[in-house]
């Protein structure tokens, strides 16, 4: 429902014409205030065309003062920026469904003159995501497994570090992280993902084992491969704890026990993570991490899509009065 009536208003409005389409939607879904109050008479103000980028304005002219303007955007996502509103729509619509975000492809479709000023657009985004995943974690742990047997949770560690082809290219301090490492636990039911992602500084028994325990709940069943660090560790704390020898075996030929779910997970993230430069310092692919983690606990999770839940979000981080 948001997707088709967002990419009608963005094929309306992507001449420049019929800008209050844009504004009547935003204020519907709440990322535009509908009518704030002047500061001066405390009444509300009435919107007026503008010669603006945003073509319209609020204004408040009552014979006790002078005239009051505000600006269309004020205390919202949008305020500081000089993006036409239907460009910041088109780009949260590719970004909310997951599309590749190349910033030469943006540039070339108009939605940005720089890549200064989109990458200051996904910092905004990536906020607003981290800031609900962060409420959902206070909310529920971000716990995953269960005593089902219709699901299990696959373990693995991956290293996340800049790689230069045939030994050429940028190769100083900026790419030299301490802490390249991130270990992942996901569950999986049926067609349904939920990862957890969390950088380690090692893969030592005394680092993963705790994030194990209070991420996966008791009595789960737990994949992974034979890394000592996990082997004959597991069992005692109450996990039903599944192996498989890579050496000899992707899938064990007696429990059916196999890392493929997590293995293909990584290539994808890291795809996504090195398309989006996310891999430059250690802050930055933390903050990759967590939003790759929001598309899984809540995008896709939204029974109205990726979009709707991006918005709500927006709406709770942004309350425009």
């Amino acid at each position: 429902m948001h997707t088709g009536k967002l990419n009608k208003i963005i094929r309306l409005c992507s001449g420049g014409k019929h800008r209050k389409l844009v504004i009547k939607w935003l204020q519907r879904k709440g990322l535009l205030c509908k009518a704030p109050h002047c500061r001066q008479c405390g009444k509300k103000m009435s919107i007026k065309a503008h010669s603006g980028r945003d073509g319209y304005i609020w204004t408040c002219r009552r014979n006790k003062h002078r005239r009051i303007t505000l600006s269309i955007r004020k205390g919202s996502l949008f305020h500081n920026s000089r993006i036409p509103l239907v460009k910041w729509m088109e780009y949260i619509y590719r970004f909310s469904q997951g599309l590749h975000l190349r910033q030469i492809d943006l540039m070339d479709d108009g939605v940005a003159k720089t890549s200064t000023t989109l990458s200051r657009i996904n910092k905004l985004l990536r906020k607003v995501c981290i800031k609900a995943l962060s409420n959902l974690k206070r909310r529920t742990g971000l716990r995953v497994g269960g005593k089902s047997r219709q699901k299990f949770v696959a373990i693995d560690e991956s290293k996340f570090a800049h790689k230069r082809k045939f030994n050429r290219g940028r190769f100083c301090t900026t790419w030299q992280r301490r802490k390249g490492w991130v270990f992942g636990m996901m569950e999986v039911k049926g067609d349904h993902r939920l990862p957890v992602l969390k950088m380690v500084k090692d893969r030592s028994r005394t680092t993963l084992v705790p994030i194990i325990t209070r991420h996966i709940r008791r009595g789960s069943t737990v994949y992974s491969d034979n890394w000592r660090a996990y082997l004959n560790a597991l069992q005692p704390l109450r996990y039903r704890h599944l192996t498989v020898n890579h050496s000899e075996n992707f899938v064990d030929p007696q429990t059916g026990c196999h890392t493929q779910h997590i293995e293909r997970a990584w290539l994808a993230i890291k795809a996504q993570v090195s398309r989006l430069r996310g891999n430059k310092t250690t802050k930055l692919l933390r903050e990759h991490l967590k939003f790759i983690q929001w598309h899984y606990w809540l995008g896709r999770r939204n029974s109205k899509g990726a979009l709707a839940q991006l918005i709500h979000d927006i709406r709770k981080a942004y309350r425009v009065h």
